[in-house]
């Protein structure tokens, strides 16, 4: 649900905070047989104002994890 990061506290139910976001990424990872391994990753750098809550304020602690967890990363061209 990485792609939630867009959803602000005004929507409702469809918002997400990113300890949401975070959790729903580390527990695929946990429980999809092959991990992450080939996983594509989206995140919006721009979220919109009424988003305080940034996700990618947190991307360092998640890739540190993951990294910890064994995986490595690579760019897309």
């Amino acid at each position: 649900r990485s792609n939630a990061d867009y959803t602000t506290p005004d929507m409702g139910n469809r918002y997400r905070s990113s300890e949401e976001i975070m959790e729903s990424i580390l527990s695929y990872e946990r429980e999809s047989e092959h991990g992450l391994n080939g996983f594509i990753l989206l995140l919006h750098i721009g979220t919109h104002p009424g988003r305080t809550d940034k996700f990618y304020y947190r991307l360092g602690k998640l890739i540190g994890e993951l990294r910890e967890r064994g995986y490595g990363f690579g760019r897309i061209k």
